[in-house]
């Protein structure tokens, strides 16, 4: 354990084994660290906030203050951070806004320098966030989602899984899982094709999502109509029935 003489450490902090804490990093009450953790210089995390283990937290980063919300009373709530997670440079993470619940951030996670996690997040395994995107409160993005720099997300938003946002996006509808979007305002362009790829997608997989996914974009049907001939005209494999499940469960509506 290497933890710097300038560091400050509140007596109730945890630290598991092997863990490093930078110079002027303040760790606040109830914090606790996972075994070999590593803590950069000039770091705040506070109000009881976990952090897994093999995380990497880097200079400035912000972790578990009190959301950005006017007239917020203080309550008991917190962060929880999944072990692998990178935090780079001044990324900010703002606790829940309600009592005894957790902003959560999955496990082998990259949160890239100036991102900004709002309260109540839920942030799933593997999701890379990159520069200075701003997620608003209540948002949920699945599994192994790319968001791409100086994108800004609405609120209660819900990005899916192996979908990738191009940078200087707006989003303030729901993204489709497999999907790539981009532009302001966000336009639907077709299948993650290269991150589906990556990830080991069979090329009948990746054909299936990419027949529904035109199916979606076609302007002389609605979204009813698409699903409806999505669901007529295609196989419904796993992958398939989770995205007609995606659509027909979003609410706010989803980005086309």
């Amino acid at each position: 354990m290497a933890i710097h003489q300038n560091a400050d450490i509140h007596p109730t902090v945890v630290l598991g084994e092997n863990v490093t804490v930078g110079a002027f990093t303040t760790l606040g009450p109830g914090v606790k660290i996972g075994n070999t953790t590593t803590i950069g210089p000039n770091v705040l995390i506070t109000n009881g906030t976990v952090v897994g283990s093999g995380c990497n937290i880097f200079h400035g980063a912000s972790i578990g203050g009190d959301p950005q919300i006017s007239e917020f009373k203080d309550i008991p709530s917190t962060v929880e951070i999944g072990e692998n997670t990178v935090v780079r440079e001044y990324v900010t993470i703002h606790r829940s806004a309600k009592e005894n619940e957790k902003t959560l951030i999955g496990k082998d996670c990259l949160l890239m320098a100036y991102a900004h996690i709002a309260h109540d997040c839920r942030i799933h395994d593997h999701v890379i966030i990159v520069n200075s995107a701003g997620i608003s409160g209540y948002v949920v993005v699945e599994e192994h989602a790319f968001i791409s720099g100086i994108v800004g997300v609405h609120q209660f938003i819900r990005i899916g899984k192996y979908s990738m946002t191009g940078g200087m996006t707006r989003i303030t509808q729901n993204i489709l899982p497999f999907s790539m979007v981009e532009g302001n305002p966000a336009r639907l362009r077709g299948i993650n094709a290269v991150g589906l790829r990556r990830s080991d997608f069979s090329p009948k997989e990746r054909a299936e999502l990419k027949k529904a996914i035109k199916l979606i974009l076609q302007p002389e049907l609605n979204t009813s109509q698409a699903i409806e001939k999505i669901e007529t005209e295609i196989e419904m494999s796993e992958e398939i029935r989770y995205l007609v499940n995606f659509i027909k469960k979003s609410d706010r509506g989803i980005v086309k």
